[in-house]
Formats: C-alpha cells, structure tokens, sequence
C-alpha cells in the first residue's frame, strides 16, 4: 500500500472513531533520506504508527515526541541532523548524512477528517498537486496564521486548506508553479513572518488488467499493495465468487473489448495490461487501447503474437499513431523467475519504472541524486 494511501485510510478511520491522533510530516531535507518531503506518519494514541519518515530510524524517536505534542496540543518541528552523528543528542548514529524536519502536529477527529479529504483529492488528480504547509511562524509578524495550516493549491488558484493562514494565502499561491519545479525535494521560503514548506504530491497509478486468469491475480494484487487504483476487466458477466477473487480491485464486465474506454475511465495516468489469453480478444484491447490515453500498454505473449495483432489492425486501417512508444511487447522486465508472480513482479516493476519516468536502471550505476528523474546510465570505466 502507497503512504498517502495508508494515511488516508487512518485518518478516516480515526475520524469515525473520533481518536486523537499526532501527524508527522517530513517538510526539510538536506543531503541524504529514505523518504523525500511530504513523507508521512501518524501516531495512534495508543503509540502505535502507520507509515514510515524514514527506513525505520526515527519512527520511535518521533513516536515519543508525539506524546509532548498530544499532551500540549501544539505543532511543532523536530530536527534530525546525521550529517554528525557524534554530536546527536538522541544517539541514533543513523550515518545517512543528512538534515531531516518533521512536524509534528495533533489532530483531533475533525482536524483528521479534514486531513484526509485533502490528501486524498491531491492523489486522485490527474497532474501533480501541490502541498503548502506552515511550519514556523513569527508572532509578531504573521498575525493570524497557524503552525500546521496546509493549503492544496490547485491549478484554478482555489485552495483546500486547513488550519489558519491570515492574509499570506494569496502570495502563497503565487508560489505553485516554483514547488512543482522543485519536485520531490521541495523547497521552503518565508512570507509574511511565517515559514512555509511545499511539496509535490505525484498522482496516483490507475492499472487496468484486461483478462481474470490465474496470471491477473498477482498483477492486481501487486499494484493494489502500491496503492494504485486497480480495475479488472472479464468479458463474462460478474459473479460474487468471481469478484472476489480480486478482493483489492474494482471488477468491470465489459463484453465487447472494443468498448473498454466506454467501460473504464482511462487517462495520461492509465497502464493497462492485457493478459485475456484470448487472441481476438486482446487485438481488440489493443485497438482500443491504442486509441485511448493511456500511458503503458503491456501486452502478454510473444513479440510475434502482438505483431500479428498489428498486422491485422493496420489491415483494417487502424492507425497507431504514437501507439509504437506506449506499447511494450512482451510486457515485463527481463528479471528472471518463473510463475504467475514472478510474472506480475516484472510486470510491476515495469509499470513502475514508465510511470515514474525512471529506466529502471541499477542504482549502484547510476551517478547524483537517487530520485533525480531524468537517470541516466553510468559510462563504462
């Protein structure tokens, strides 16, 4: 499961349970980190996480913090530098050489609902949405304005916020198209006497799994446990016993496959895998799937297989157009392995690695920041 996925699903729980819960937000990173701005985690009040900010070394640590932020009932930010961990007082000798914020910020259950809805409406668009978020402010110069307030700031400049921004939400705003050039990373500034941190929020992955065989279910499964929005499609008319089968996934009948863009909403944000098995069948996924805006079309099978299915579409008169640098034939990653999930693994990583404009290449070869998104491969020595 993604991390806004888990948050968002905790925090409506605990908004229907009407629980006190304490946010922890990553807002600044300097040098190295496991999770980018904007990672997550929320403590229950019961001292148990969801969520990581880190590999797993700071969890506890926040989890204590969390208690004096609950017991207060006032946001604040934590600060944890590994660039020398001889002189960290907390003694976790981490060794990542890097800065880390986290605020730390309590919820009650309406604060949670109202939480959640934003997280969720920025990972459901379909470009990326950013997220400003006040961390420090002065009090005699951001009069108004509230540690914690978070404002969606989407692209027609109407915002969803939460908390309290006084008069600085407008200048705020003027700030988006900066934070979506910063990307992951993120970038922090000063307005108005209050320090505001932004994030990127990327959308989420819809994956469409044309076919409800043996091989499909991991394919879902998989994509499901990364949080993204997972559709199957069959041609036979839906049963319980059959829906089931794919308990994490919606399932579509669609009994005529020339009109799958009629029975799934498909978008930019789209991969869709075709494995009916069935060769009429998935020539028309494809013809439709070529037609649509999906982003990644997988196609299971032998090169030759979906050749044919070319062949006869051009036939037809079908055009492709850009449909050549979508289409990935045979669909996977060249990994190794046998069977219905090491299938769906490479499948996955795949889907993955397109939808994240990465090429999926070693990171041991690969030179600069980690998450940079234009990779390139490491020259030959």
């Amino acid at each position: 499961m993604s991390s806004h996925t888990a948050i968002i699903d905790e925090l409506t729980r605990a908004a229907l349970r009407r629980d006190s819960t304490v946010l922890a937000t990553v807002v600044r990173v300097t040098g190295s980190s496991y999770g980018g701005v904007g990672s997550r985690m929320l403590v229950r009040v019961d001292g148990s996480t969801v969520g990581l900010v880190s590999g797993g070394c700071l969890e506890s640590d926040l989890a204590e913090h969390a208690k004096r932020v609950s017991s207060t009932g006032r946001a604040e930010v934590v600060s944890y530098d590994t660039r020398n961990d001889e002189d960290a007082p907390w003694g976790l000798g981490l060794g990542c050489n890097g800065l880390i914020e986290v605020l730390l910020e309590p919820l009650n259950s309406v604060d949670a609902e109202k939480m959640a809805h934003l997280l969720e409406v920025a990972v459901t668009r379909a470009e990326p949405a950013v997220i400003a978020t006040v961390i420090r402010v002065s009090e005699s110069t951001a009069a108004g304005v509230e540690v914690g307030s978070h404002a969606l700031l989407l692209d027609e400049n109407k915002p969803i916020s939460t908390g309290s921004w006084g008069e600085i939400l407008i200048e705020v705003l003027s700030k988006r198209d900066d934070a979506l050039s910063a990307g992951r990373k993120g970038f922090i500034t000063a307005i108005g006497g209050a320090e505001i941190s932004f994030e990127v929020v990327q959308p989420g992955v819809r994956l469409v799994v044309c076919g409800s065989g043996p091989d499909a279910r991991p394919i879902a499964a998989f994509g499901a446990e990364l949080g993204w929005d997972v559709t199957v499609v069959d041609h036979r008319p839906l049963t319980q016993s059959h829906t089931a089968r794919f308990p994490r996934a919606k399932v579509a009948y669609c009994e005529d496959a020339l009109c799958l863009v009629r029975t799934v909403s498909i978008t930019p944000r789209t991969a869709a895998v075709v494995v009916s098995h069935h060769f009429e069948r998935d020539r028309n996924y494809l013809e439709s799937l070529l037609a649509s805006d999906a982003s990644y079309i997988g196609m299971l099978g032998p090169r030759a297989r979906t050749e044919r299915m070319l062949g006869d579409l051009a036939a037809r008169g079908v055009k492709r157009g850009d449909g050549d640098a979508r289409l990935y034939a045979p669909v996977g990653m060249d990994i190794g392995g046998d069977g219905p999930d090491a299938i769906a693994l490479s499948i996955i990583a795949e889907v993955s690695a397109i939808m994240s404009k990465r090429t999926a290449m070693h990171l041991r070869d690969k030179r600069g920041p980690l998450h940079a998104v234009a990779a390139t491969a490491a020259s030959t020595p």
